[in-house]
């Protein structure tokens, strides 16, 4: 019996369910397509009806709040009700009518208490209002029910009424206007039925038609402006029978209507009753067109089908296919995977097609060939990185500085035998003093650890009477993960005592050589004063070289001042009051421009009209600016030019000192405001006045940043350097 059903071999098992699952999905498919797709399309059709019907009575409800709105204001209009009290026309339409102007209405209707129309203001086609002839009795019914029933609160009403100027039937809703409990008249608000059909039609994306007694169209969107010649005709055929009407407005729902041809086009129509609140206008019909819906049904049908076959053929094919190249190399690549498994790493596959089955023979073999090689070369690279790691523990143990690492955990881990001494000598210090973090003003930075790219913070510490520096830079790998951070320890204590005594010497000699300098300049001035008979003009030209050269000396030690004030307070000892900041950069300038016009380079001021001016310490800024002048004097060759630029943007005040000098290269633009530094690079003539101590853009840069502002600089070597002062505006 076993004989007589033999099992199925793997090729059955692919093509056969493949077979059955592509004939059934073939077959759903085509039921799908001939059955669901058009009845679908069909159910769309209907839908987007509804949901345009709904449109349009939510576009009529909310004209009708535009409508009550717009006449409370003008029944509420201060003085109205006693204009139609008294009978006075001119005071109403003066109250009236400009409301109904600056509210947009189409039509305004004021009626008084015998029914009579006040006011009657529509809007013609070009804009303007026409306003017809007072005193007439109002034919509207509304208008009559309102009066009639004297209540000034009762509710409103809305009426469809054709309007007798030209003939437009318009949308009405009346309110009416009491006084003392009294009604004492009626405003009635209007739009005309072509707005509103306008409007329905582009918001519900649907054709709107509108029905009156009977079933008669009164307007609709088919009456297009080009074709007014057959609008009487097209409505005529639009009309409803009378008992299809009434049935429709029974119904308070949409009522499919027939499809019907209009203009060569086929519609299918949907009706529902045009109704406000508890008020019945009419009834309106939405229409959608059918062509393209059938259209695209009988399209989707046929590419559908076409489909569904070519792909059922060539879903049989590729599985008969895939099964075939399948089955053959199968049975040879399991039992070669399972020599492997048991450790037989020389067997193999020997499968050479180019197809899946055969890359996976080909890569399986390759594996197992390598597998060994693999294994030898791990064993390698682990020798490898033992031997690396051995060398980086030697670096790390004959480095001075203490290397730590941080890691995710927030954990140190010492790295090196000089970070342990490091930290025994930090615990023992802080056993006699605290530990104190030194703030930006206590630290002197020095040029080996400038920041770059890979620092992320450099900070010092100061235990009892020890001082250690840290600097701490992120661990990434290769592929951007975080591992921690490594940090380097120092002891910078006898560095920092060093940098004290020189900033104390520094004050101190700067102090001491201030008086001997000032006696010289007096008696050089005084000797200047003489008659010139009583000295040679050489004599005078050495007393006013001697003259130049203190001033330059004492500029230098004022430098030194600042210099040494700011590095022992951080901070500069700033006396603000308002400085008006053009007529500082006039000072400058005046000041400059003989030094200027003596070196030949042409000196421009551009100074605005309007006050520019700061809260801050005008002695200071004015230091700020002449270093910056002085530098550009300095740097500029003889033909060259020099522009002092003030100017005012929104918030902040810029000072510009621009030059056509030799400019400065950027690696030198990086240390440029550091102290004692002076480019290399960029550096002028050795001349007399071309001398300094390299303080000048230092002390600018602190004074600028002490008033709340920021240096720029933009420089190129060869085409001269713009250098920026901006200061917040008082």
């Amino acid at each position: 019996m076993r004989r007589a059903v033999p099992a199925l071999n793997i090729r059955s098992k692919i093509i056969l369910p493949y077979l059955i699952l592509t004939l059934i999905v073939a077959a759903v498919g085509t039921y799908v397509v001939t059955s669901l797709v058009a009845g679908s399309l069909d159910e769309r059709l209907t839908n987007h009806l509804l949901e345009a019907g709904r449109v349009v009575s939510d576009s009529l409800a909310r004209q009708e709040i535009s409508h009550l709105e717009s006449a409370r204001i003008v029944a509420f209009t201060q003085g109205l009700a006693d204009a139609l009290h008294e009978g006075d026309t001119e005071a109403v339409s003066g109250l009236a009518r400009p409301a109904a102007v600056g509210l947009g209405l189409e039509c305004l209707i004021v009626i008084d208490a015998d029914g009579l129309e006040v006011l009657h203001l529509w809007r013609q086609a070009d804009g303007s209002y026409a306003v017809g002839e007072a005193g007439q009795p109002t034919g509207l019914w509304i208008a009559h029910a309102l009066l009639d029933a004297g209540d000034p609160a009762a509710l409103p009403l809305r009426a469809l009424g054709l309007h007798p100027a030209f003939g437009t039937y318009y949308y009405l809703s009346a309110i009416p206007v009491g006084l003392e409990d009294e009604t004492v008249g009626v405003v009635v608000a209007g739009t005309s039925l072509d707005t509103l059909l306008r409007h329905f039609k582009s918001t519900s994306l649907a054709d709107v038609t509108v029905y009156m007694g009977e079933g008669r169209a009164v307007a609709s969107t088919f009456t297009v402006p080009e074709q007014q010649a057959g609008a009487a005709t097209l409505l005529e055929e639009l009309s409803l029978p009378p008992d299809f009407y009434e049935q429709c407005l029974a119904d308070p729902g949409l009522t499919l209507g027939e499809n019907v041809e209009i203009r060569g086009r086929w519609y299918r129509l949907a009706h529902a009753p045009l109704q406000v609140g508890s008020d019945t206008l009419g009834e309106f019909s939405v229409a959608l067109p059918l062509h393209f819906i059938l259209r695209a049904g009988a399209t989707s049908r046929n590419t559908y089908a076409l489909l569904f076959a070519a792909a059922m053929a060539g879903v049989i094919l590729i599985g008969y296919l895939i099964a075939h190249r399948i089955t053959q190399p199968l049975a040879r690549l399991v039992r070669t995977s399972q020599a492997v498994a048991h450790g037989d790493l020389e067997q193999r596959t020997g499968i050479t097609t180019s197809d899946e089955i055969g890359r996976l023979a080909t890569t399986f073999d390759q594996m197992t060939a390598r597998l060994a090689e693999r294994t030898l070369a791990l064993q390698e690279l682990l020798h490898t990185h033992q031997e690396a790691a051995g060398r980086m523990r030697a670096i790390l143990s004959s480095i001075g500085d203490g290397v730590l690492l941080e890691d995710g955990d927030g954990s140190f881990v010492p790295l090196n035998a000089a970070a342990e001494v490091l930290l025994d000598e930090m615990a023992t210090s802080f056993r006699l003093g605290p530990l104190r973090e030194l703030a930006a003003g206590e630290i002197h930075p020095r040029g080996d650890f400038a920041p770059g790219p890979w620092l992320l913070e450099s900070r010092r510490f100061q235990v009892s009477d020890k001082m250690f520096s840290a600097h701490s830079a992120a661990v990434r790998t290769d592929d951007g993960e975080r591992l921690g951070n490594v940090i380097v320890l120092r002891d910078v204590t006898t560095e920092a005592e060093a940098e004290q005594l020189k900033d104390a010497f520094v004050a101190h000699t700067s102090h001491e050589l201030r008086t001997p300098l000032t006696a010289i300049k007096g008696y050089s001035a005084l000797l200047l004063s003489t008659p010139a008979s009583t000295m040679s003009a050489e004599q005078r030209s050495f007393l006013e070289a001697i003259g130049r050269q203190t001033d330059s000396l004492m500029m230098m030690i004022d430098a030194l001042l600042d210099f040494s004030e700011m590095e022992a307070s951080g901070q500069l000892g700033l006396q603000r009051r308002p400085v008006q900041l053009n007529s500082l950069a006039a000072e400058v300038a005046e000041e400059w421009r003989p030094h200027m016009e003596e070196k030949g380079i042409t000196f421009q001021v551009d100074v605005p009209d309007e006050v520019c001016s700061v809260e801050g310490d005008a002695r200071r800024l004015r230091w700020a600016v002449v270093n910056l002048v002085r530098n550009a004097w300095q740097y500029t060759p003889a033909g060259g030019q020099v522009t002092l630029r003030l100017c005012a943007t929104g918030s902040r005040i810029v000072f510009d000192v621009a030059d056509t000098g030799i400019g400065i290269s950027p690696p030198e633009i990086q240390r440029l405001f550091t102290r004692f530094h002076r480019p290399s690079s960029s550096r002028p003539d050795t001349t007399d006045e071309a001398r300094g101590l390299g303080l000048g853009l230092y002390v600018t840069k602190a004074i600028v940043e002490a008033h709340g502002g920021e240096v720029r600089v933009v420089s190129r070597v060869g085409s001269g350097s713009t250098f920026s002062l901006i200061l917040p505006a008082s």
